[in-house]
């Protein structure tokens, strides 16, 4: 019984980001998980905004998938489709067609400071290492939380 109103708040903030996006083109939308760690960290609010022009590999998009937004980086294009990745993770997500976009990561506002969403060769090599241990990952995530407090 308490799964269905769970599911339907996470509907209903699904629902919210999306119409915010159509009308006012960009949305402050938390980070939750870990997928993209370092580069989006959980306590990280995302500036999105609706994609102007052709999305290119290396963006980060936001999109819906299994009834969550899930903001992951652009690793290239196939059949017409887009394929994403979490930093962290080691597989690439189902292909996301253009018209599941809900916008763009434009900025990242991290303790007071915006950044860009862009992967350096520091958060790769963090990236890769942490792909192959979730133990390493819980530590670097809780290390970050703590330092937050």
């Amino acid at each position: 019984m308490s799964a269905q109103p769970r599911a339907m708040g996470e509907q209903a903030k699904l629902d919210l980001a999306a119409e915010v996006l159509a009308s006012f083109g960009q949305a402050r939308l938390p980070v939750t998980g870990s997928s993209m760690f370092p580069c989006l960290q959980p306590g990280d609010v995302l500036e999105v905004r609706q994609p102007t022009g052709a999305i290119l590999a290396g963006e980060v998009v936001v999109f819906e998938r299994n009834g969550r937004l899930v903001a992951h980086r652009v690793t290239g294009e196939s059949g017409g489709k887009l394929i994403t990745r979490g930093d962290r993770m080691r597989r690439c997500d189902e292909p996301v067609s253009a018209a599941e976009i809900l916008g763009c990561v434009a900025a990242i506002e991290r303790r007071g400071r915006r950044i860009a969403p862009r992967a350096t060769r520091l958060s790769r090599s963090v990236s890769a290492i942490l792909r192959y241990t979730e133990f390493g990952t819980r530590i670097a995530v809780y290390s970050v939380r703590m330092v937050r407090t």
